[in-house]
């Protein structure tokens, strides 16, 4: 009666543990970011825009885009050209202080936490875009 009863206690205390496991979780949101220019039509400065895409509405909104000229030389850091925010509908735009400079530029959406605790942790995933070349 003993061994049962030990067999039913392990039994039981493995099913808990097993269940504390379960409801702690990772999910992870894919995310894509696009990018464009906007060239400026007389006195008007360049703009870069773009929109985040997510099957995951929060991971839209909110999220920080920077833009990125590419070095010139193989090895150097690329340049920051700057940074901005995405509205509602994932929408962003970054106005230049004048005409775009030619080279490869590029957007990424950081990785963004929209939910931490200790039993979970809910991210949107970081994204890069296509190069778009100016010349």
């Amino acid at each position: 009666m003993k061994f049962v009863a030990k067999m039913a206690a392990i039994v039981a205390l493995t099913s808990l543990s097993l269940v504390a496991v379960a409801n702690a979780h990772t999910v992870k949101h894919d995310s894509t970011v696009t990018i464009q220019l906007k060239k400026g039509k007389g006195q008007d400065p360049d703009s870069f825009s773009g929109k985040v895409n997510s099957v995951r509405t929060r991971c839209e909104s909110g999220r920080t885009v920077k833009i990125f000229r590419r070095a010139d030389v193989v090895g150097e850091a690329d340049v920051l050209v700057g940074k901005t925010t995405t509205d509602a509908d994932g929408n962003y735009e970054f106005v230049l202080p004048g005409e775009a400079a030619p080279g490869t530029y590029f957007a990424v959406a950081k990785r963004e936490v929209l939910r931490r605790s200790a039993n979970h942790l809910h991210v949107c995933k970081r994204a890069t875009s296509a190069d778009r070349t100016v010349n």
